[in-house]
């Protein structure tokens, strides 16, 4: 019985693991990073009364192996209220996951945040087909900003319109016949962006 306790108390734990938003550090209330045109933007912030000798940013393209990008030196964070900072990291990996963590003087290092960054050149959004026929349309997108994206036919039939959520949306094998089509991104800030793609393979239909 024991063992079966520990075991359903293992698998809990591995589950908040992968689903539940883990703490960046003790000294930090919040450590994130997003992508802003051309540059990835990392923020965190101190703890009020949260003091530290100096900070260290890394990177690493596999969350394995870090190479150290930029510091703030000196004594980081307040002592009577909370204080944040800002990285800018102008030379990411483009097109993937850019890994990065802090180390926190001699208080160790944060956790790690994984920050994908996309060049969607002159559209504003890349097209990434599979050999099975899947198709991926990735973009830029603000943490948090939500809309629309609506496809059209050559002929500007309307073919599909689903909601945005995050940086991609994926098109199912065989649902689009080979051609070029329309894509229109409408964000809920009242921006938007529109471009064709072409799908080389698709159904028969």
């Amino acid at each position: 019985m024991n063992h079966i306790k520990t075991l359903l108390l293992s698998l809990l734990l591995t589950l908040f693991a992968f689903t539940g938003k883990a703490q960046p550090h003790a000294l930090l209330q919040e450590f994130s990073g997003f992508q802003q045109d051309d540059q990835l933007v990392l923020r965190w912030t101190f703890r009020s009364g949260s003091l530290c000798e100096g900070t260290r940013v890394e990177r690493s393209e596999d969350g394995l192996i870090f190479n150290q990008i930029g510091e703030i030196p000196g004594i980081c964070g307040n002592p009577e209220t909370a204080f944040s900072y800002t990285f800018i990291d102008s030379f990411p990996k483009h097109n993937a996951i850019n890994h990065y963590r802090l180390e926190l003087g001699n208080y160790g290092f944060t956790s790690t945040i994984a920050v994908e960054f996309l060049n969607t050149g002159e559209n504003g959004f890349i097209v990434l087909s599979s050999g099975t026929g899947q198709t991926d349309i990735l973009f830029q997108n603000k943490p948090g900003r939500k809309g629309k994206a609506i496809i059209y036919s050559s002929v500007g039939k309307r073919i599909t319109e689903t909601e945005i959520i995050g940086k991609r949306i994926s098109l199912a094998p065989g649902r689009f016949a080979a051609g070029v089509y329309l894509l229109m991104l409408i964000f809920d800030d009242n921006t938007s962006l529109s471009g064709n793609f072409v799908i080389a393979y698709g159904s028969n239909q």
